[in-house]
């Protein structure tokens, strides 16, 4: 069966990647203290932002998802600044007017400096109460005539154990006790601000990270080995406490209404049962996690992108059909898929082999109503699994010089069934 007429293609736009950092933003004390290289302008959308989105038009899209950066927004505590939110809305209209629907990402990958550092971030109920919802209801009313869908956080578990885990975003913590703490508290934030925004007009999607887990053996064991086979175990082991961070407890409140850490009893949470008017997988590579629990690109050994990251779209088939099977007939999105390379021939791969794994889990009755792409537009890159984050990592299907490369022609191709126009290669 086709992909039905109204099928989202979408591309995925953070604003790290499309706008450089804020000077608010936690991500920005990284830069001034040169852990990370300088993102200057990201991409450039803050200023060619018309042209972008009409030639996002052209090639056949029709949805993107933009970031209201919370750092930009409000770079002092209480205090909004009026002239962000202005060209925020700029950006916003440019879509409107360009035929593309703009669906409003709150939280995507940074937060403010004196929210994340000062007010104890997400994991502080109080200041969650406090600044998180007030964002999320000044931000709706200041922009709910122009946004045709809302995202509230971005991969929230995943957010959390990057910056207080893994120690590869801000605040660049390896602290396991309190990335419990933010894991816990930033998925509540996702959860707060569905419930929010759904008292509003548009829908409202839930993006969560759902890479499926693997045991990394180590290469070279050998099978008789004793010290291979607990090497072996232990890598089991790890992979389903991880799998158990990653999955359970988003797909257990969604699913059974109830919210499931590996680390304490559950918690019965009735509200959430059904929650979100769409569900977004982030699933653009599996993981391998090793004996001593660190997480890495599966397989051991395959070939891996500026992120560190191994991508593999069989992956995101299994991904949609895990899902499918706990959650029903809920609607599905590929909210993010990509590649972090200077290699357009493996992004069109890539690419090609993960709108395969839509139509063939599609023909196979899972109900995906779309597909976004990061990026758009060849912008700045975080680091994945520890990788330099920066420029070198291009996941666009637009260069920087704002030519479509042939993985966005092949893009433009299946969605409208036309070449792309000569002009914009």
């Amino acid at each position: 069966m086709p992909l039905s007429d109204d099928f989202r293609w979408g591309a995925t736009e953070s604003s790290l990647s499309a706008e450089g950092v804020a000077p608010a933003a936690d991500w920005s004390r990284w830069e001034r203290d040169e852990r990370v290289p300088p993102s200057g302008d990201g991409a450039g959308l803050a200023s060619d932002h018309a042209e972008d989105l009409r030639l996002a038009a052209a090639i056949g899209l029709t949805d993107v998802r933009i970031t209201a950066e919370w750092a930009r927004l409000e770079p002092r505590p209480g205090i909004v600044d009026g002239d962000a939110l202005d060209r925020l809305r700029a950006v916003l209209a440019s879509a409107v007017d360009a035929g593309l629907r703009p669906w409003v990402t709150l939280v995507h990958g940074t937060l403010p400096g004196w929210f994340a550092d000062d007010e104890g971030g997400f994991a502080d109920g109080t200041s969650r109460d406090r600044w998180w919802s007030r964002h999320v209801d000044r931000t709706a009313e200041a922009l709910e005539d122009l946004v045709a869908g809302w995202v509230p956080v971005d991969d929230p578990i995943g957010t959390a154990l990057r910056g207080h885990l893994l120690g590869v975003r801000p605040p660049g913590r390896t602290d396991p006790v309190a990335a419990r703490d933010h894991v816990e508290g930033t998925l509540a934030a996702a959860f707060e601000g569905w419930r929010l925004l759904s008292s509003g007009g548009a829908p409202v999607m839930g993006v969560f990270g759902s890479p499926t887990v693997f045991a990394g053996i180590p290469s070279g064991t050998s099978a008789g080995d004793a010290t291979a086979a607990r090497l072996r175990d232990r890598a089991r082991q790890r992979a389903d406490e991880w799998r158990r961070v990653l999955w359970d407890p988003w797909l257990r409140a969604l699913a059974d209404g109830e919210l499931a850490w590996p680390w304490r009893a559950p918690v019965e949470r009735p509200d959430l049962a059904g929650a979100f008017d769409l569900v977004g997988l982030v699933a653009d590579h599996p993981v391998a996690v090793d004996p001593d629990g660190t997480p890495g690109p599966y397989p051991v050994g395959a070939r891996t992108d500026a992120s560190g990251s191994a991508p593999l779209p069989e992956e995101l088939g299994v991904a949609l059909r895990a899902v499918h099977d706990r959650l029903g007939d809920r609607d599905l999105v590929v909210a993010e898929c990509g590649v972090a390379t200077p290699d357009d021939d493996w992004r069109d791969e890539v690419l090609q082999g993960v709108v395969g794994q839509v139509e063939s889990a599609h023909d196979d009755g899972v109900p995906v109503v779309g597909l976004f792409h990061d990026s758009l537009l060849d912008g700045y890159a975080t680091s994945g699994w520890g990788a330099v984050p920066g420029f070198a990592g291009p996941r666009g299907l637009v260069t920087r010089e704002r030519r479509l490369k042939e993985s966005g022609c092949w893009l433009c191709q299946r969605i409208t069934g036309r070449p792309a126009p000569a002009d914009l290669s």
